[in-house]
């Protein structure tokens, strides 16, 4: 059987577990499933600190772009909700 590999992202060394938890996640229906979960990190520290700062920056992209796009489809709604509010008074 194949040895699975866990390589740091950026320094290639093999990464360490940090911590693992189980999670009981609901599915359809009245049925469950246990899902395993866990953190790895690199056993360097200064590179794992470096990593954390990547996925940081990362994150907060992802974060702006959401909260851009929100904030877009909320513009378009009330834009569509003033056209309706319009129509109906020009029909008065």
């Amino acid at each position: 059987m194949k040895q699975l590999t866990n390589p740091c992202t950026r320094c290639g060394k093999e990464r360490i577990l940090l911590k693992q938890w189980d999670e009981v996640i609901p599915t359809f229906g009245n049925s469950t499933t246990m899902v395993t979960r866990s953190t790895n990190i690199c056993p360097d520290p200064e590179c794992q600190k470096v990593v954390d700062a990547e996925l940081a920056v990362q994150r907060k992209k992802r974060d702006k772009i959401k909260s851009d796009r929100e904030e877009k489809l909320q513009q378009v709604a009330d834009k569509k909700q003033a056209d309706k509010d319009k129509l109906l008074e020009d029909e008065e």
